[in-house]
């Protein structure tokens, strides 16, 4: 997950951990730990974020949301 990337979202659409945690339903200190890596982000919470965001391109949100991209298997 590229927690800058939607720490930057978070900003550009004026809300802070709090407010989003609020908006998902969960503490301050649970969205935390989803942040840092230390939960992992449930499906419904990412479709929410992405509302809240405004997050709608299918390569930005793998961008934020994916470990890392998706490798091309070269087979040859």
């Amino acid at each position: 997950m590229q927690t800058n990337l939607l720490k930057a979202k978070m900003v550009s659409n004026g809300l802070t951990q709090r407010s989003l945690a609020e908006s998902l339903g969960m503490s301050k200190n649970t969205l935390s730990y989803k942040l840092h890596g230390h939960r992992p982000f449930d499906v419904d919470e990412v479709a929410r974020i992405c509302e809240l965001l405004h997050i709608t391109d299918p390569a930005e949100k793998a961008q934020i949301f994916l470990s890392s991209p998706s490798q091309k298997c070269d087979d040859s």
